[in-house]
């Protein structure tokens, strides 16, 4: 019982059916007493004529029979009383009619137990027809809002502002739709996104399937020499291998902003991650006359996915490769103090417009001053969501002609 009179509607009609019930008890009382003394008032008329006719008729028992009408008689004295009467029929069993101050006294007390009967249940009827009334006007306001939700209005709002179950339900209520317009929303993003997925891969595709389609167009319709044939057949492969890059890397990125993917972080060395990073761009490296270095001054180790992140290092070290000319540099320095831990890479190659730089994370995004005329910009797109899925931050600065630097930072929480 203790638990529901937190509601402070429970404590309200408590204390008003209380008062209630208190002041019909008081009117009660007072109604008995009224009677009390008035039925003392018929006893003493109906006493004090008999009386008067028995002084009249005998003077001198008037000493005798006074004392018995103001003291308590005896049980002898009442039973002959009781034999004395009965034999002029005067009886309990006689109809109440026949005697007429207890007939008037008592359809006075029925006539005032009635009277006081429906004021009480009309006062009960009152109360508990407002003290549902209010509940029920609460509880339809819940309804009304339930059903405008359905409806999709979600800019409703049930304000209770006192303590107890419906306030507590109201305060549901209000979560609850949020949870809704939070989901439907969503299910929206999500809707848009696809999409935008599938609009971003059949733009990517339409360029090397058409070139594809006209190359094998010329290699059926024409007589071709075996080299011409060769450099088609080449050309075709290049643009496979690209489109099968352009379609691992887009659904890689996909599963990212769905968190379709989960990843397995342990606590293990960034610096061999970033070394193996380092490692499966060496021959590109080689290939374009570029140096790579790493400047480290501790092991640090910290929770993250090995295979996941080194993704993202290849993709931010790969646009440095190649977007500087041979005999650049490629500089990777790792950092460490109490707040943060830090890359930064950094080359020496074309750098980037000032105006480019908001949007270089944008997948499909070229830079104007780009020279790379194959770059489909999705490899710093995945780049970011990657190290953002480690809770991590990545900045980028340039200055055109002399580089570029990215900056990946993993606070430390």
């Amino acid at each position: 019982m203790k638990r529901y009179f937190t509601n402070p509607e429970l404590k309200i009609s408590s204390g008003i059916l209380f008062g209630l019930l208190s002041i019909f008890l008081v009117i009660q009382v007072s109604v008995l007493k009224l009677h009390n003394d008035s039925l003392k008032e018929d006893y003493i008329k109906s006493l004090g004529a008999v009386a008067t006719r028995i002084i009249e008729k005998h003077p001198e028992l008037e000493k005798e029979i006074m004392p018995l009408i103001s003291k308590e008689i005896s049980e002898e004295e009442a039973l002959k009383g009781k034999t004395v009467l009965s034999q002029y029929g005067l009886s309990k069993d006689l109809e109440s009619e026949l005697f007429p101050y207890v007939n008037k006294t008592a359809a006075r007390n029925t006539q005032t137990v009635m009277v006081i009967y429906f004021a009480m249940a009309a006062a009960l009827f009152m109360f508990n027809y407002s003290q549902l009334g209010y509940f029920y006007e609460r509880i339809r306001k819940l309804t009304l809002g339930a059903r405008r939700v359905i409806d999709g209005e979600y800019d409703i709002s049930i304000n209770e502002n006192k303590e107890g179950d419906v306030s507590k339900l109201a305060v549901s209520f209000n979560s609850m739709k949020e949870v809704i317009r939070n989901n439907l929303s969503q299910l929206r993003n999500e809707k848009q996104f696809l999409v935008d997925l599938l609009s971003d891969i059949s733009h990517q595709l339409k360029t090397p399937l058409s070139s594809m389609i006209l190359y094998n167009d010329i290699m059926l319709s024409k007589e071709l020499s075996r080299e011409q044939n060769e450099t088609f057949l080449l050309n075709n492969q290049n643009q496979l291998n690209r489109m099968q890059w352009l379609i691992q890397s887009m659904l890689k990125l996909a599963k990212l902003d769905a968190k379709a993917i989960e990843l397995h972080k342990e606590n293990q060395s960034l610096n061999e991650t970033l070394k193996e990073s380092v490692e499966a761009l060496e021959s590109k490296a080689l290939e374009n006359n570029i140096e790579i270095s790493i400047e480290e001054k501790a092991d640090i180790a910290f929770q993250h996915d090995r295979l996941w992140l080194e993704e993202a290092f290849i993709n931010i070290i790969k646009n440095g490769v190649e977007h500087t000319s041979s005999g650049g540099k490629v500089h990777i320095e790792i950092i460490e103090n109490p707040i943060y831990r830090r890359l930064i890479i950094e080359d020496s190659g074309e750098g980037i417009n000032e105006e480019d730089l908001p949007h270089i994370f944008k997948r499909f995004y070229k830079a104007k001053t780009s020279r790379k005329t194959d770059s489909v910009g999705i490899g710093l797109a995945l780049a970011k969501a990657i190290i953002e899925a480690h809770n991590g931050v990545i900045e980028v600065q340039s200055k055109i002609g002399v580089g570029t630097r990215f900056i990946v930072t993993f606070l430390k929480y």
